[in-house]
């Protein structure tokens, strides 16, 4: 089967590309691994609502971040400010109550309505459905001649396929796990590759939902900020309308320590925190979901489980040559020149990319 264009990866960078080569007429066939696209945007849906969701992996949009948010302006989807009114608690060590502090933080950040979710239902609703192949497992790349040749494993089934131009839209560590660079790639390339890590995948999300914020009735903004952990950093997450309420906080125990003990206790322990700063109140949650990222085989490597997290910049100097020969581009969010990392990274990753898609 010959595609002018395979994109590998369904996260947003792989969706945003196979949404751009369609405004261009450009035919492509999408290659995601596993059963959901998403990538690293994954949401925990509701005990209580279906229709609403809570973000367990990129939640926050910033306002100098121009290109997203028009990008979620037209395709009709709406944002929303950060709840960060009232005080902050602190949690110091062996300290037997939280500390309180007068006013949160005044930096504004906005969420998506319904969950960073609904951003890649509506990519998707854009798309041909069948231009884009769930649990597709993309198991080696050749590059022969003017192609490339992809082997996929499709639920045990070794399926092959053959493009001209390849877009990547996995992280950088995740193309040297998965995508054979030993066969096409020169050390250069493979160790440039290899030093970029992958933007929060060491990390782990907490969320605990609850029928009432009630941490606003008493003037308390829903931030917590701890020492002690295993949450470091705690965020009020309720939907819009705060009709669904909710806390979320990024576990700091590092990989290697938290992989010694089960999910049930990682998440008893984060319960038992926010009762240290909420009280009896915090025991009345509806839900609790917790996300691993480090355990994620399409997300993180053994790098990104031991070293500390760093913000990724991948440099592009002296490789310009050997990527226009090879034909692939690189679009996942660490591979931006600007705003690495984050949803806007991975827009204006896929935007230089596409500019070569036009004559």
């Amino acid at each position: 089967m010959t595609k002018p264009v395979i994109i590998i990866g369904g996260g947003l960078a792989g969706l945003y590309s196979a949404y751009k080569l369609q405004l261009l007429n450009v035919e492509y066939l999408l290659l995601e691994a596993k059963s959901q696209l998403g990538g690293r945007i994954f949401s925990a849906q509701s005990p209580i609502n279906n229709d609403v969701s809570f973000d367990l992996g990129p939640t926050w949009i910033f306002p100098h971040q121009p290109k997203i948010q028009a990008l979620i302006k037209s395709l009709n989807l709406s944002i929303f400010e950060q709840y960060n009114k009232g005080d902050v608690l602190y949690q110091a060590p062996d300290s037997k109550q939280p500390q309180q502090i007068a006013g949160a933080g005044d930096m504004q950040l906005f969420r998506l309505k319904h969950s960073m979710n609904t951003l890649i239902t509506a990519l998707y609703e854009q798309l041909s459905p069948d231009s884009i192949l769930l649990e597709h497992n993309v198991i080696e790349l050749k590059k022969n001649d003017n192609s490339w040749q992809v082997t996929v494993n499709h639920l045990g089934n070794i399926k092959h396929f053959t493009t001209g131009k390849l877009i990547s839209a996995i992280p950088p560590r995740m193309v040297t796990t998965h995508l054979t660079p030993e066969l096409w790639a020169t050390p250069t390339l493979i160790n440039r590759l290899s030093s970029v890590p992958t933007w929060m995948a060491g990390q782990a999300k907490f969320i605990a939902t609850f029928e009432h914020a009630f941490w606003r009735d008493k003037n308390l903004s829903g931030q917590c900020f701890s020492r002690v952990g295993p949450m470091v950093e705690i965020h009020d997450a309720s939907a819009e309308d705060s009709n669904y309420a909710a806390l979320f906080g990024f576990i700091g125990v590092p990989y290697l320590s938290r992989n010694q003990v089960t999910q049930e206790q990682l998440i008893q322990a984060c319960a038992q925190q926010l009762s240290y700063f909420y009280g009896k109140d915090a025991e009345k949650a509806t839900g609790y979901f917790i996300k691993d990222w480090a355990e994620d085989k399409f997300v993180a490597n053994k790098d990104d489980q031991t070293q500390s997290s760093q913000h990724p910049e991948f440099g592009f100097s002296n490789l310009e040559e050997q990527l226009s020969n090879l034909n692939i581009h690189f679009v996942a969010s660490e591979f931006a020149k600007q705003e690495a990392g984050y949803l806007e990274g991975a827009i204006n990753a896929v935007d230089d990319a596409i500019k070569s898609f036009i004559n």
